[in-house]
């Protein structure tokens, strides 16, 4: 059994910042959990109580939608609250599911995404047509789930780093590509916490069926050039001045990483790549 505190539901992991993991049969003996999380916006009046805005960092795995749109509801209960962004690590299938049904259900919201990602997630390009630099994802591509998720252009705000945006005073847009040509993550700037999206991963790699958290880098199978993804945790490293906790969205903790716990992960790993 799985016990974590925000299993099917939002839980504050941080002061402003939810936690909901919704647990995902891969494949028959293989459940990995996928989290997706809210993020407490600016409120929209004075009072005691008041309503804010929301933003949603990815969006879940296909048969999670119901069940995340429900936890969704748990949170947003002022008749003023408002989701005003999908904030998406990257295209694949476990987390842009839901993203169609929250742009119907709130009309003006926007779906956050790296520029670089568009053509996957808006314009049905297919990860298997992406060139690797290693034989495993260039094997086991075709055999890979697609996505079959197409979000409108219209209400899709691509970035970059550096670029400004409306809530990057609340959560900050940082490129962590490699295991896909756009991943990207988000700190949230209160409470000194980033959303790795599969940039860094804390589940068990072998056997797969353990449920003891071990860190890792994202997933050979499904990262589409290993070396950047080995980058993509060097950049997360040099955000130690601004980061305390790093939360993966596959994750068997109930508390996300401490930075410093993926910095003794990452560097013995680094110098035995350069070895």
């Amino acid at each position: 059994m799985y016990d974590l505190p925000d299993l099917n539901r939002f839980v504050e992991v941080r002061p402003g910042l939810y936690r909901c993991t919704i647990i995902w049969p891969v494949s028959r003996g293989i459940d990995i959990p996928v989290s997706t999380f809210l993020v407490r916006g600016d409120s929209l009046e004075q009072g005691p109580d008041p309503a804010h805005d929301w933003l949603l960092v990815d969006s879940g795995a296909p048969m999670q939608i119901d069940g995340l749109l429900k936890a969704i509801d748990e949170v947003l209960t002022h008749e003023k609250d408002s989701l005003r962004y999908i904030c998406i690590t990257h295209g694949h299938l476990d987390h842009t599911a839901a993203a169609p049904a929250l742009l119907e259900k709130y009309p003006e919201c926007k779906v956050v995404i790296h520029e670089d990602e568009k053509p996957f997630i808006c314009e049905g390009v297919s990860f298997r047509t992406v060139t690797s630099d290693t034989w495993t994802f260039t094997m086991l591509k075709h055999f890979s789930h697609e996505s079959h998720v197409k979000l409108p252009q219209d209400r899709t705000i691509t970035l970059r780093d550096g670029a400004s945006w409306e809530f990057e005073h609340v959560l900050k847009f940082v490129e962590t590509h490699g295991h896909t040509p756009g991943s990207a993550s988000y700190l949230h700037v209160p409470s000194r916490s980033i959303m790795v999206g599969d940039a860094i991963m804390n589940i068990a790699s072998m056997p797969f069926w353990s449920r003891i958290p071990c860190i890792s880098g994202p997933l050979a199978m499904s990262t589409c050039h290993w070396g950047n993804a080995m980058m993509a945790i060097d950049k997360i490293l040099t955000l130690k001045d601004e980061v305390d906790t790093v939360f993966p969205a596959h994750d068997y903790s109930a508390d996300g990483i401490h930075i410093d716990r993926v910095h003794e992960f990452h560097r013995p790993a680094t110098l035995q790549a350069k070895q």
